[in-house]
């Protein structure tokens, strides 16, 4: 079994980060999904323990990453991508359509700060936002556990006072 925080657009609100790993200290993976990843770079210093899997977004310069990954993680094949390059913000189509075309299990994004997390043939994921969310009530991040075949994953909001 294997368990990642995911998390997407922290755009410089660092402390929201550090307590949601500070909160799940048997979690040590997690993935950012782009905007602001030097947020992730400041978070690995802090937490050298865990593994971080990153991808860039748009408000990210970095020539030297891949826009989007694949991972291979016990037999699933999962997409991480910003989402900005696929226009999520006006719609799901083009980013559902490269999940079926390519066999993905699971699509990991980011970009519209706004989560979500349902199923079809596929799992589409995006963590929300910790830095500046929309659409929901509060900062939100999301947990995904795989185990074999089985892929599991919501979306939990952080309670930050």
């Amino acid at each position: 079994m294997k368990l990642f925080l995911v998390m997407s657009d922290t755009h410089g609100h660092l402390s929201h980060a550090k307590m949601v790993l500070e909160q799940y200290p048997q979690i040590r993976s997690v993935i950012h999904l782009g905007d602001y990843l030097r947020d992730a770079a400041k978070l690995q210093n802090q937490f050298p323990e865990t593994e971080f899997i990153m991808v860039p977004g748009n408000c990210d310069y970095a020539p030297d990453m891949p826009a989007e990954r694949v991972l291979e993680l016990e037999g699933n094949r999962l997409l991480l991508t910003h989402g900005h390059r696929y226009g999520v913000k006006s719609g799901m189509a083009r980013i559902e359509s490269k999940a079926r075309k390519e066999g993905f299990q699971a699509v990991l994004f980011g970009h519209t700060h706004v989560p979500i997390c349902k199923r079809t043939s596929f799992l589409l994921l995006n963590p929300g936002s910790l830095g500046y969310p929309r659409g929901f009530s509060g900062p939100t991040y999301g947990i995904l556990e795989i185990s074999g075949n089985q892929m599991e994953a919501r979306i939990l909001k952080g309670s930050f006072i």
